[in-house]
């Protein structure tokens, strides 16, 4: 699963001359007090949701929502989608691109930490997860194993030291790990009293309704679930996001770009790799029934008219990783808490713990 690191090099003079006189410096990297502050979000306990003043260095700059876990509180958010442009675009648009990087990496960072197959083979994650805490590091690393004038052995080195901190900061985190995403609620089934689910949003480690608050059009893993006959929804996995960060050199003239080129899908249920690489689902996981009577059901049609509901889906990892396919690693997972609330009135329609 090796692959090499791309870089662009930046043609616009406005750019350069920008970068030139400081304008295109990024925030101050986010402090512990502000990733520590993000345990009390709510989502893992249904306290009320804590905002905390992310550093950023803007005036007026809105403040950043942090992760309640696993994003790491030394994130150089000088590394975005985007950063190319960090001279040129409004602070809003720098500081949207920013809460995406808290949108995406958390999962990612879960799903690559309890990956049982990852070696040091896996170049351009290690780079990434350089880059994500040190742009210029980052940037040294892709350079040392892509450049044309690297130092080869101090790269390999790099790879090592990266997967070793990333294991040892890991291992500070809690094994489980909660994603929040919404979804809409199809025709209820009389004979079962369920609903069926359908249009799933992404899902991050934020509750939808600050997501979307922040930007309704916000990153995050794939959901892929489906119902059965009888109206239950079974998932099947989540899918890491593919989004790469950018980092900008410090003389403003060259973009390096850090893509992850692997994937990472977290699976449920009896899984393993079939023909093709397709995923062969011998049983999936569900999630809660609703169970509702023709009364209640008739009164959330009426409250909730668009049938939107926010799902919290609290798991585990469980077995060994396999390979579904080329660059695509699966994280076996099984759920230990999943919540459906009414994403109106915040009203709990199904809980089931595991």
């Amino acid at each position: 699963m090796k692959s090499g690191f791309v870089r662009a090099t930046l043609v616009s003079s406005l750019v350069m001359a920008l970068a030139a006189c400081g304008g295109g410096e990024a925030p101050a990297p986010a402090t512990d007090d502000v990733a520590a502050s993000g345990a009390a979000l709510a989502g893992d306990s249904g306290a009320p949701v804590e905002t905390a003043v992310a550093p950023t260095g803007d005036p007026g700059a809105r403040s950043l929502v942090p992760s309640p876990s696993w994003m790491p509180a030394d994130w150089d958010q000088n590394v975005f989608t985007g950063a190319e442009y960090a001279a040129t675009q409004p602070v809003d648009d720098l500081q949207k691109w920013r809460q995406q990087m808290i949108f995406t990496v958390p999962v990612t960072l879960w799903a690559v930490s309890n990956d049982t197959l990852v070696t040091e083979q896996f170049e351009p994650i290690w780079v990434w997860w350089t880059a994500l805490r040190s742009c210029e590091k980052g940037i040294q690393m892709s350079e040392d194993l892509g450049g044309e004038f690297g130092d080869r052995a101090r790269g390999k080195a790099a790879l090592t030291t990266a997967r070793n901190e990333l294991k040892a900061w890991a291992a500070t985190q809690p094994k489980e790990i909660t994603l929040h995403f919404s979804a809409t609620l199809g025709q209820w089934n009389e004979a079962t009293g369920n609903f069926p689910m359908h249009t799933f949003s992404k899902a991050t480690t934020i509750p939808t309704k600050v997501a979307e608050t922040f930007d309704p059009f916000f990153d995050g893993a794939t959901v892929e679930a489906g119902s059965n006959a009888q109206a239950v929804t079974n998932i099947n996995h989540f899918q890491a996001s593919l989004r790469a960060p950018d980092c900008l050199s410090a003389d403003g003239t060259m973009v390096y770009k850090f893509e992850k080129m692997s994937q990472w899908w977290i699976v449920f249920g009896d899984v393993d790799r079939g023909a093709g690489g397709l995923a062969n689902y011998k049983a999936r996981e569900s999630f809660p029934e609703f169970k509702m009577t023709r009364e209640q059901a008739a009164a959330l049609a009426q409250r909730n008219p668009e049938r939107k509901v926010e799902i919290a889906a609290t798991f585990v990892p469980v077995g060994s990783s396999f390979v579904k396919g080329i660059d695509q690693s699966a994280i076996r997972a099984k759920f230990t808490t999943v919540t459906i609330t009414d994403a109106l009135d915040g009203s709990v329609l199904a809980t089931k713990t595991y």
